[in-house]
């Protein structure tokens, strides 16, 4: 009988402190002292509030997000290529040794158009285009292509229509990041009446790289040329 009763209490006192320790897991906290949010489980990048800031987590690198720019977890887009010897790989984020490339997005019913942000990792701040004075670049189309190794930057924009040459042409930019900044290198463009893709996409960067007859230069101010 004693044997009994001492088996009866054991299950009950066992099954309490489950109970307990269940109760504790699941309790929610009383105060928080950020609340993250993860953007892919595959990237290593968080961003996170605390107080009144904002920041990002890039692996175990913390970097503020300045209030003037709008980096979410719900507008990171996939808009960086990465060029590697004879192909293109796809990203949200891209880290480099000295660098952490992101884009965000906005679609204003043509298409998603991006901004890519580049954050120098040892200076823990986003670099600037000195020249039009933010913390960006722009694409209309939504696309960027990086080289990694050398920190080159090919910012391709939507289709217009150029009036000079009464044809419609794909335009493009070049950039190096370097230190705090982009620094501009030159517009390019060739003919075409879409954004190219694949392995177009791939050729439009490095002819226009390697300064290819099928990649023109283009003017400042070439919109308003007639």
């Amino acid at each position: 009988m004693k044997l009994i009763i001492c088996a009866i209490l054991c299950c009950y006192c066992l099954t309490a402190c489950v109970h307990d320790a269940d109760t504790k897991q699941t309790s929610p906290s009383k105060s928080k002292a950020h609340e993250s949010r993860s953007i892919n489980s595959d990237l290593p990048i968080n961003i996170y509030t605390a107080g009144e800031d904002r920041y990002i987590l890039l692996d175990t690198t913390k970097i503020k997000i300045p209030i003037d720019v709008n980096i979410t977890a719900g507008n990171i887009y996939d808009g960086i290529y990465e060029f590697k010897s004879d192909s293109l790989k796809r990203h949200k984020l891209l880290v480099t040794p000295k660098f952490a490339f992101l884009t965000v997005s906005e679609d204003l019913g043509f298409g998603p158009r991006a901004y890519l942000y580049a954050f120098d990792l040892a200076n823990k701040s986003l670099i600037k285009d000195t020249e039009l004075k933010h913390s960006y670049l722009y694409s209309s189309s939504g696309t960027f292509v990086i080289e990694p190794d050398s920190g080159m930057i090919f910012s391709v924009d939507r289709e217009a229509w150029y009036d000079l040459k009464e044809k419609e042409i794909i335009p493009a930019s070049l950039y190096v990041a370097k230190g705090g900044d982009f620094k501009y290198i030159k517009s390019v463009y060739q003919y075409g009446n879409e954004v190219p893709g694949d392995t177009s996409l791939l050729s439009f960067f490095k002819n226009s790289v390697t300064g290819s007859s099928s990649v023109f230069t283009l003017p400042d101010n070439w919109w308003k040329t007639k």
